[in-house]
């Protein structure tokens, strides 16, 4: 029987038109890499467009085949500065690393924000066995893989990709409404992702998220709930309306709440990985949350100079009132 999930993943990720730009910078990762670099995926806002932003970085994971040799031959490139082994031993402790790299393209430069992970880890970060909801958060959304090595990593990536949607169930369940159509379980998915990680913009960003990739959604977790209903998963009703065929219970949604706050102790982590593995973190930061928000955001002198001692009470102070009007 053909996996009509996988073949839509597929579709969406391999047949994606993309943009010569972004085909480029792909390409230009791989070159910088080197041999370690096996695939090279675009996602974030830059592909799904929830606004227009020409100012946001793209988003990338590239996935290697190990993170010392990856570092290595970005270092001779001069494209980093960092010791290479420092960074693979963060990569390797707490993965992925996020790292900017400035990339010489015409007609212009552009930034990439890359998330570097090896392929196996990858496989197990969108997979039931993952250890945060980091790459699961990203990847159950649209993606395309702008860059692949051969086609042994081509069929890594799609697997992860494919996996990455099909988990969702087993985090959306708990919380799923009495009953529901493929709306109603893309909004769930959203809102469950983004409660798992602190992050600079204001709320309803979920909501932008969900209809910049209305279409996807409908058409990928379509196939999805039909899958799960073929399962004994879930009942189906009129107007393509589900309901679980099993009742969640109170212990499943304790252990996905428990498991999304643990996600969000290890995102926080990440966070003050940043300032070893991202060069020019505090200033991404900044031009993020004014993006968001449309505040001014002005550091002090002293702020700039130690901002892991005297900046947490402004950090605090954003977050508790960045959803205020």
């Amino acid at each position: 029987m053909p996996d009509l999930l996988r073949e839509a993943v597929r579709a969406d990720a391999f047949a994606a038109a993309g943009t010569p730009e972004v085909r480029d910078a792909a390409a230009e990762i791989a070159r910088l890499g080197g041999e370690s670099v096996l695939a090279v995926v675009f996602f974030g806002s830059r592909k799904t467009k929830p606004s227009d932003d020409p100012w946001s970085a793209h988003d990338f994971f590239v996935l290697t085949r190990g993170y010392r040799g990856f570092y290595a031959c970005l270092r001779a490139q001069g494209a980093l500065r960092r010791s290479p082994s420092l960074l693979a031993a963060l990569n390797a402790w707490l993965p992925p690393n996020q790292m900017s790299l400035r990339l010489a393209l015409a007609p212009g430069p552009l930034r990439a924000k890359c998330a570097v992970i090896d392929l196996e880890t990858l496989r197990r970060e969108t997979s039931l066995r993952r250890r945060d909801h980091f790459c699961a958060g990203r990847l159950f959304q649209p993606a395309e893989v702008a860059y692949v090595r051969d086609e042994a990593a081509a069929e890594a990536v799609l697997h992860a990709l494919t996996s990455a949607h099909r988990i969702t169930y087993a985090w959306a369940r708990p919380f799923l409404p009495a009953e529901f159509d493929v709306t109603d379980y893309a909004r769930t998915l959203l809102a469950l992702s983004m409660a798992a990680e602190i992050r600079p913009e204001p709320s309803g960003r979920a909501e932008a998220l969900f209809e910049s990739q209305r279409e996807y959604h409908r058409g990928v977790y379509a196939l999805l709930l039909a899958e799960l209903h073929e399962r004994g998963e879930l009942s189906a009703g009129p107007d393509a309306r589900y309901r679980l065929a099993r009742a969640a219970s109170a212990w499943e949604r304790a252990r996905v709440r428990a498991f999304l706050r643990w996600s969000l102790v290890r995102a926080t982590a990440r966070w003050a990985k940043h300032v070893i593995t991202f060069e020019d973190w505090l200033e991404y930061i900044l031009r993020k949350a004014q993006r968001h928000t449309g505040q001014d955001i002005s550091l002090s002198e002293r702020e700039r100079r130690w901002p892991l001692v005297f900046l947490w009470p402004r950090v605090l102070r954003y977050l508790r009132e960045k959803d205020r009007p």
